[in-house]
């Protein structure tokens, strides 16, 4: 009798287990199946940036390359302690970027073109300059002023900002974002 009710037990359990059993290989495929398609990358309209830059009258006499892809705003000032201290360093980078096609902008929070230039001057760098409170910042695609200087965006030829972060950062990660078309850091922006 025991042996009845166990074989009955089983025949029972293995009926009800059947279905799922035989459907769980397939559902591993499907999941299988969803994992291994490639990502759709996101189509960049690469005239977003060159076009915008066109219209852009800079303070300095380094224009952007319009054919680079992706670009950085570097806000700062000369009044910064920490601007002062990271210049150098941003300076000795923007030639490295060059062979990466990645440009940088710097957007000077100073009141005035000469302040800027001569803070630039200073440091020999030799960037595209705008003021931050011109019209033609408002120009820059995605270009947010912040009064948390110094600080970086970076974006891509579309215009749309991958990574944004205190300037150290993104002058730490820009070879990897450049590498890879996404932020390497989560961020706050202050």
């Amino acid at each position: 009798m025991m042996k009845n009710i166990f074989r009955l037990t089983l025949a029972l359990t293995l009926a009800l287990a059947a279905p799922a059993l035989v459907a769980a290989p397939a559902a591993h495929r499907t999941l299988q199946a969803k994992k291994e398609k490639p990502a759709k990358k996101e189509k960049i309209d690469k005239t977003v940036m060159k076009n915008a830059l066109k219209e852009i009258t800079f303070i300095t006499e380094k224009k952007p390359n319009p054919a680079a892809k992706y670009y950085i705003y570097l806000q700062a000032s000369s009044t910064c302690a920490k601007c002062n201290q990271e210049m150098p360093n941003v300076v000795k980078q923007y030639k490295e970027m060059a062979k990466h096609k990645v440009e940088l902008i710097f957007v000077s929070h100073d009141p005035d073109a000469e302040t800027a230039i001569a803070f630039m001057q200073k440091y020999k760098a030799d960037f595209p300059c705008v003021l931050a409170d011109s019209e033609d910042a408002k120009k820059l695609p995605a270009f947010e002023s912040t009064q948390s200087t110094p600080w970086a965006s970076m974006l891509n030829a579309g215009g749309k900002e991958i990574q944004g972060n205190i300037a150290g950062f993104i002058m730490q990660d820009w070879k990897g974002i450049s590498e890879t078309g996404a932020p390497v850091r989560n961020y706050k922006k202050g």
